[in-house]
């Protein structure tokens, strides 16, 4: 009986998963690219592409309740109904 306990736990030892090999260099910060250009250019340049996704939802969220709203599939309850039927 403790012959066998060896034998498995080598083998459970050998299964540990291995994510790099030995030759593994950890990253530096002389890696990392270097940056250019004008970081204020490059947020303005993304701040009117996130407001205009901004602006084109709104548009299509009011748009497609005007249109639901006018062909009667949605009630939205801001007053009482006229009948109870």
């Amino acid at each position: 009986m403790f012959v066998s306990r060896p034998i498995v736990s080598r083998l459970f030892q050998q299964s540990v998963r291995r994510y790099h090999n030995e030759h593994f260099k950890p990253p530096s910060m002389d890696e990392l690219p270097i940056p250019r250009g004008s970081w204020q250019a490059q947020h303005d340049a993304n701040q009117r592409k996130y407001n205009a996704a901004l602006l084109f939802g709104i548009a299509f969220a009011t748009g497609t309740l005007i249109v639901a709203k006018t062909s009667g599939l949605i009630y939205l309850n801001y007053s009482p109904p006229k009948s109870l039927d």
